[in-house]
């Protein structure tokens, strides 16, 4: 898989779904009916109450397996995927989010906060970000290696600048490598779980009661670029999507004003 470029976290989702099969029915994929993998999925969605990406995940490990390990494409045919199930996405208002930065007990966990929504960013993103990610004269944001491998670019303003200033004061000086590191392991980036420490901190101090996780903001982001003028394609690329269908998910939360229809002949002979 890694001579394939498939990224870290694709290989070892794919492998978890074979071991756990191997676990679950104490055989290799290959050996099994194709009942037994299904079985597999049903236990593996209701008894680890995996959600529909999840469980997809495992598809596409075992689908791997028998293709290209094994040569297996009777079994790859058959083996389903399983229906994705349409989940609500959980988006804060303008005053909650101000409520949440306002909860941030130092600049770092204010710093952390503010990148996600200030960029959309995604956990993995936020915690590989780097020093030389930032173009302070551009005021962009560079992300490498993003999903799908795609390296793309976001914009920041002038709050997220006065952010970064202020943490670097309180950490002693502008970081060398890693933005934000690690409390506990000191000269290591920030972990995905400490990210979500930091977010579950800062709600229960801002009291907001709704479900909340770092990608919540990156949620939220994208319905407010919506809600203050921001274009579907523009989003896109803010966001990485590969694909815009991605996208216009978002336009089911955000209150997109329409502008008044126009007349074509009118705009075209004005003035005549």
């Amino acid at each position: 898989m890694a001579l394939l470029n498939n990224a870290w976290a694709t290989r070892q989702n794919y492998l978890r779904g074979v071991r756990e099969l191997m676990f679950f029915l104490d055989k290799r994929p290959e050996d099994c009916t194709v009942d037994e993998l299904k079985a597999y999925l049903v236990h593996a969605r209701d008894h680890h109450g995996l959600s529909s990406s999840s469980v997809n995940l495992r598809v596409c490990g075992l689908k791997y397996y028998c293709r290209v390990v094994v040569g297996r494409l009777d079994l790859v045919v058959k083996i389903p995927n399983h229906r994705h199930q349409r989940y609500f996405t959980e988006v804060l208002s303008t005053q909650e989010v101000q409520r949440l930065f306002g909860a941030c007990r130092d600049m770092r966990q204010q710093l952390v906060l503010q990148l996600i929504y200030e960029g959309g960013l995604r956990v993995r993103e936020l915690i590989r970000l780097r020093v030389s990610d930032f173009d302070k004269q551009l005021r962009i944001i560079t992300i490498h290696n993003s999903k799908g491998r795609k390296t793309r670019t976001v914009p920041y303003g002038d709050q997220l600048r006065q952010t970064l200033v202020q943490y670097c004061k309180a950490r002693g000086g502008v970081p060398t490598d890693t933005i934000i590191e690690s409390i506990t392991e000191p000269g290591n980036p920030l972990t995905q779980s400490g990210v979500r420490h930091i977010v579950r901190e800062a709600v229960r101090r801002s009291g907001i009661k709704k479900r909340i996780h770092p990608h919540t903001l990156r949620h939220t982001f994208a319905v407010h670029y919506l809600n203050f003028g921001g274009t579907l394609p523009q989003l896109q690329r803010l966001l990485g999507h590969e694909h815009i269908t991605t996208t216009l998910h978002y336009l089911k939360y955000a209150h997109v004003v329409e502008p008044p229809p126009i007349s074509l002949l009118d705009t075209l002979l004005q003035g005549k």
